[in-house]
């Protein structure tokens, strides 16, 4: 019987565990190393994976936020995030994927996005190599990944508002998201609080005001003279603000 989705999955990594690992090669927590064989049998499986492609042996801040975002992936259920090492020597091992994904050597560590599958249509971050802004990025694809302030449940919520346009349904939704407060542990309720703070200005300003926000507080994020306490508010604050940002549309229902 054929093995498929996460018990494939399951299979693959256990096997992979079992593999003896070369002296010096480098493995990330909570990411899955793929090679040109393995890279053709693992993402056909699955719904998301996030896919680093990278000089074999990376170090430095950008692999710093990489390990960040792959060990937090364990929050997420639908996504799995693995990596290429390239080889620019000898055999130069996995250099295909890179020639197949146009990815040269100066733009390391590129990071490719395939939904459903789809081995021929990656969606390519371009953005900030941060692990919160890439998570926020992923948002904006349909995969939730636990964020710092941000609650599963609400960010699920918070999605299905801004999908919905008539200001009764958003009311409706509201009001929902207004008794479950009440049911969190004291420790939940002031973020949770914060999303019902958002959907009451997006009823009032429109939903120009999710993105102006994130753009504002990206700006003071900037300011080198803002306490760190500060910062992780407004952090928190930026990641619940893109759980409002309405995900792309999976290509399946293209």
């Amino acid at each position: 019987m054929a093995v498929t989705g996460s018990s494939f999955l399951l299979f693959l990594i256990v096997g992979f565990l079992h593999l003896s690992i070369p002296t010096g090669a480098l493995h990330t927590v909570g990411s899955l190393p793929l090679d040109t064989v393995t890279f053709y049998k693992v993402i056909p499986e699955l719904k998301y994976v996030l896919v680093k492609i990278d000089t074999q042996y990376p170090y430095g801040e950008k692999q710093d936020e990489f390990k960040k975002l792959a060990e937090n992936s364990a929050s997420s259920k639908d996504l799995l995030v693995a990596e290429v090492g390239i080889s620019d020597y000898g055999e130069k091992e996995n250099s295909e994927l890179g020639v197949k994904y146009k990815v040269e050597k100066d733009d390391y560590p590129v990071y490719l996005l395939f939904i459903n599958g789809d081995l021929e249509n990656p969606d390519r971050y371009t953005g900030e190599i941060k692990q919160e802004t890439i998570q926020q990025w992923l948002k904006t694809k349909g995969v939730w990944v636990g964020m710092l302030g941000c609650l599963e449940e609400y960010d699920f919520l918070a999605r299905e508002f801004s999908s919905t346009r008539g200001q009764e349904e958003r009311q409706k939704i509201m009001v929902i998201v207004k008794k479950m407060i009440e049911q969190l542990p004291e420790s939940d309720q002031k973020l949770a609080e914060q999303y019902y703070k958002i959907m009451s200005k997006v009823l009032v300003q429109g939903d120009s005001f999710v993105s102006s926000e994130i753009a504002r507080i990206g700006k003071l994020l900037e300011e080198s003279k803002m306490s760190s306490a500060k910062k992780t508010d407004f952090q928190k604050r930026q990641n619940i603000l893109s759980s409002f940002q309405v995900p792309s549309v999976p290509k399946e229902d293209l």
